[in-house]
């Protein structure tokens, strides 16, 4: 496993059918190490902060082996970082990942806090409105991750699982629950036990307990 494209960026205007938003989605691969904290890459800024960054959404992370899928479906090709991830990464699959997993990444150390949700700007971006609902069906979301000891990454980095506290709840198997028609009962109370849970997740899986739809 390892680290395939860096990318860091900063909040700019971007129109879209009229239509007009801020956002650091567009992010570029950097060059060289880049120093990582437990609130993000140095010189990386989010447009909102209500749903993205902080100590659990330190930085995001997209398989690269979904590109193919997504450039497949949106009929161009794509390139690193085109769903606005920090690390692209090679051979971290969600269907494997877990939550809680803690990775050695450069001189970092870092865990998975949840599965990414989809977004409307990414939508805006790829101009794709079914692009949220594609992320949903596949299961091709990302994560997020928390910072447990700073450092620096680089691109080209080795990626090694140090540690894995919750073998049976896999990123994947997260999201699943989550957009889940009837989710059961009995998992999502053990997912919702999970101390490595995000809060912000924590909070869409209690409403989906209480009844809610998972798009909330």
């Amino acid at each position: 496993m390892r680290v395939v494209s860096l990318n860091i960026g900063r909040p700019s205007v971007l129109m879209r059918r009229g239509r007009q938003f801020s956002s650091a989605i567009n992010r570029r691969p950097a060059a060289g190490a880049i120093h990582l904290n437990e609130n993000g890459f140095a010189d990386d800024q989010v447009s909102d902060q209500r749903v993205h960054g902080g100590p659990e959404k330190a930085a995001c992370v997209f398989p690269l082996e979904h590109y193919a899928f997504f450039a497949s479906r949106l009929g161009r090709e794509l390139a690193p970082p085109s769903f606005g991830e920090n690390l692209t990464c090679d051979g971290l699959l969600e269907e494997v990942a877990c939550i809680g997993d803690v990775y050695a990444i450069g001189t970092t150390h870092v865990q998975i806090t949840s599965p990414r949700q989809p977004c409307l700007k990414l939508a805006l971006k790829h101009d794709a409105p079914d692009l949220p609902r594609w992320i949903v069906e596949t299961g091709y979301s990302g994560f997020y991750l928390r910072v447990l000891s700073a450092g620096a990454i680089e691109t080209g980095a080795a990626i090694e699982l140090v540690e894995r506290p919750n073998p049976r709840f896999t990123v994947a198997e997260v999201q699943r629950l989550r957009y889940a028609r009837r989710p059961a009962a009995a998992l999502l109370r053990e997912t919702l036990a999970l101390g490595e849970l995000s809060a912000s997740y924590r909070d869409v899986l209690e409403r989906r307990a209480a009844g809610e739809s998972g798009w909330v």
